[in-house]
């Protein structure tokens, strides 16, 4: 009888806590991801619209508790096939397709808001702050920033163009538009 009420009491706390959470889902029309590279001759930018995250909150809170990002690494389009199809080779893509970010500390700072997770990306998982901005409505919550990131760090090789390597800078940009399911 005594294990009875303690897996009872488990269960009702772990359902407890679930029904804290409230789900915020991307509206992919109205988000995006972006990186940008450079080389001593030209730079340029990728754009990602297809990929999936998930936002939650406390119930009846002003807060985020967690964010999960994924996406793949052939989901980015520079506007040059040529590029696109050579960086899925540097990033070896078929054996790391998908970049995760995955973040439950947040932190209020004056008009952002500091970020902590992990990013995984080439199959390396490091630590990542970012700092962001939150514009929250009653429906839709909206998470902008930036970041950058060294490839090397992930031990990708860097490609070069006329014996001249590219940048070991990648920066990114994001734009997460979350709704509130009815």
């Amino acid at each position: 009888m005594f294990k009875v009420r303690i897996i009872s009491i488990f269960f009702f706390i772990c359902s407890a806590v679930h029904a804290q959470q409230e789900q915020w889902i991307l509206n992919t029309e109205k988000s995006q991801i972006s990186y940008a590279a450079k080389h001593l001759f030209h730079a340029w930018e990728g754009v990602n619209r297809n990929f999936k995250a998930i936002a939650k909150s406390t119930t009846g809170e002003d807060n985020l508790t967690e964010i999960a990002v994924l996406t793949y690494v052939r989901d980015f389009d520079s506007k040059n096939s040529g590029r696109d199809s050579h960086a899925l080779e540097v990033l070896e893509a078929l054996s790391y397709p998908e970049v995760r970010f995955y973040a439950n500390q947040f932190e209020p700072i004056q008009d952002s808001l500091r970020i902590e997770g992990t990013l995984e990306f080439h199959g390396v998982s490091k630590p990542l702050s970012v700092n962001a901005y939150l514009e929250k409505g009653k429906r839709q919550w909206v998470l902008s920033g930036g970041f950058t990131l060294k490839p090397t760090e992930f031990g990708i090789k860097l490609p070069s163009f006329m014996m001249v390597k590219m940048e070991d800078n990648l920066r990114f940009e994001y734009h997460l538009t979350f709704d509130k399911p009815e």
